[in-house]
């Protein structure tokens, strides 16, 4: 789902704004309420809801941080797959000395592209545990104990899941960022009728005017005119 926005400052910047608006709205009410019909109170209380809502939904600074851990633990994962692999490649040669045929069913060749992602890992312990139990028989008479079969199979499940738990950020951060989007939107489009009725009511009243403008970008211009016109109408 692609939203876009209908406000240029940064979140943070406008979330500021919209509490400074509502406030100021809530004490100017009976202006605009005398002004038009359309200003029904509870249209105010309408954008302090979804005030609330927006400041409820996470931060996508949260979700980068989550993120970076996931992936974290996914890359620590891979590095003990690794290391534990080094270790068997050791007793798969002594259990089949210069069978180079069985050496790459155990993986040989596949093991640096593995290193690779975590993706790239969990596939090749997902045919390292298919293998290993194929000649189970011969690794257990001369190497392995079923302590050595278990880890294998631990450390696959383990990178699964650290790999489901980054799919799930992903997944989660995206979504936030879209509820986050049309909520904010929401606020957008029902503060700008506030902003284009104070062009009128305080026509002649410059200092009060001035505190019901939308905020500066982050590059100092000002934002969209408040002459924008939105999808709800004014009846």
């Amino acid at each position: 789902m692609n939203c876009s926005r209908l406000y240029a400052c940064s979140d943070a910047v406008f979330m500021s704004w919209v509490s400074q608006s509502i406030n100021l709205i809530k004490e100017e009410e009976a202006r605009f309420t005398s002004f038009s019909v359309f200003f029904k109170p509870e249209r105010i209380q309408e954008v302090a809801a979804l005030f609330v809502e927006a400041n409820n939904i996470p931060s996508d600074k949260v979700y980068v941080d989550i993120q970076a851990q996931a992936t974290e633990n996914i890359n620590t994962c891979v590095e003990a797959c690794a290391k534990f692999y080094q270790a068997c490649k050791f007793d798969i040669e002594t259990v089949f000395p210069n069978k180079k045929h069985i050496w790459n069913q155990f993986g040989f060749n596949d093991y640096e592209a593995a290193r690779k992602s975590g993706r790239a890992m969990f596939m090749f312990y997902s045919d390292f545990i298919l293998i290993a139990n194929l000649h189970k028989e011969a690794m257990t008479a001369a190497a392995w104990t079923e302590a050595t079969f278990t880890k294998i199979a631990e450390l696959k499940d383990k990178l699964k899941i650290n790999m489901d738990q980054q799919t799930k950020c992903r997944v989660d951060r995206g979504r936030a960022t879209d509820e986050r989007v049309v909520c904010l939107n929401n606020i957008y489009e029902k503060l700008s009728k506030y902003m284009k009725a104070a062009k009128i009511i305080y026509a002649n009243n410059e200092e009060m005017l001035r505190w019901f403008k939308f905020p500066v970008s982050s590059k100092g211009s000002k934002e969209e005119s408040t002459e924008f016109e939105t999808q709800e109408d004014m009846a």
